[in-house]
């Protein structure tokens, strides 16, 4: 079985299941290991922390955009 088949069985079990001992050590296991899902992407906290550390370097260095040129590229 693939790992698609895999999350999708996995998903599958999880929906059906009514034991919430199951969902808690479920979560815990992706809380230990220092994952979380952000906009259907899986982050670590490490990850997600350098992004905003780099986000925060390119304002401070002045590498952003204004509403209007992001309207004007989009053509909003």
């Amino acid at each position: 079985m693939d790992i698609q088949a895999q999350k999708i069985e996995l998903i599958q079990m999880l929906l059906s299941t009514i034991k919430p001992n199951i969902i808690k050590k479920i979560k815990a296991i992706f809380e230990e290991a220092n994952i979380v899902a952000v906009e259907n992407n899986i982050m670590t906290i490490d990850q997600i922390e350098k992004e905003i550390e780099e986000a925060e370097s390119d304002i401070k260095a002045g590498r952003t955009y204004s509403t209007a040129q992001i309207r004007e590229h989009f053509k909003l």
